[in-house]
């Protein structure tokens, strides 16, 4: 394929999973409001919502570029163009602020994941579609994506071990799908969860590496295919020279 026509429907095939999926920053925020807002003096909802987006890119783009450790609150203020007391009104500190982005950022993968994975009913299709939702996901959110797995360690010990368990949890997704593949003789006998260890490696290579795939001319809906394509060789329960994809 003509690289210009593939690179249009890439971007077309990121277009309509940004839609369906409803994922953008406004929507992420708004529910870090709906959550968090008991403790946001800001009472307009709207209003609110603007600035935690104005707050939460700002803090991503600080974090991904020099470290949340060496980032304060007066480099937030500066770039959102928000007072000290403005901010306050969000977030009374760091810790507060990480952990928000943290929880809700790990909650919103697992929920869209499963909810583009409920839509298909072979276990192959659910592997399949659970492999592009995560690239193109992780493309739509990459900074908050490389925040996600850069900033973990500056989490209290409790946040932490949520953290912890919240990235299992999206691992089990996939370690599920290839049981129930296992369980219909689609996918071989092989151990389940370090199968899906092992594709979330891949699949993390995408946003921490994206730099060498662009220069390779990669987009984000052909490195979802070159996924499945290597998922579904893997866990071929026939020869792997015998699999025509």
């Amino acid at each position: 394929m003509v690289p210009a026509v593939a690179n249009r429907r890439a971007a077309d095939e990121l277009r309509v999973f940004r839609r369906d999926a409803g994922v953008s920053m406004t929507e992420l925020c708004r529910a870090i409001y709906a959550e968090h807002g008991d403790s946001v003096s800001v009472q307009n909802e709207t209003i609110a919502v603007a600035n935690l987006a104005r707050i939460v890119d700002a803090t991503l783009a600080i974090a991904n570029r020099k470290g949340f450790a060496a980032m304060s609150l007066r480099d937030l203020a500066r770039r959102t163009g928000l007072s000290l007391g403005g901010l306050y009104a969000y977030f009374q500190s760091k810790d507060e602020l990480v952990a928000v982005i943290q929880r809700q950022g790990q909650r919103q993968i697992e929920q869209v994941l499963r909810r583009q994975v409920d839509q298909h009913v072979t276990a192959r299709a659910r592997l399949d579609e659970a492999i592009r939702a995560h690239v193109l996901l992780s493309e739509i959110l990459r900074p908050w994506f490389v925040f996600l797995y850069m900033e973990a360690r500056h989490l209290g010990q409790a946040e932490r071990r949520q953290a912890v368990a919240m990235e299992e949890a999206t691992e089990e997704i996939f370690a599920a799908i290839i049981r129930e593949g296992q369980a219909d003789g689609s996918f071989r006998d092989t151990d389940a969860l370090a199968a899906a260890a092992m594709l979330k490696a891949v699949l993390q290579d995408w946003y921490l590496k994206h730099g060498k795939h662009g220069r390779r001319g990669q987009t984000a809906a052909g490195y979802a295919r070159a996924v499945q394509e290597l998922a579904t060789r893997y866990l071929a329960p026939t020869p792997m020279e015998e699999i025509t994809v």
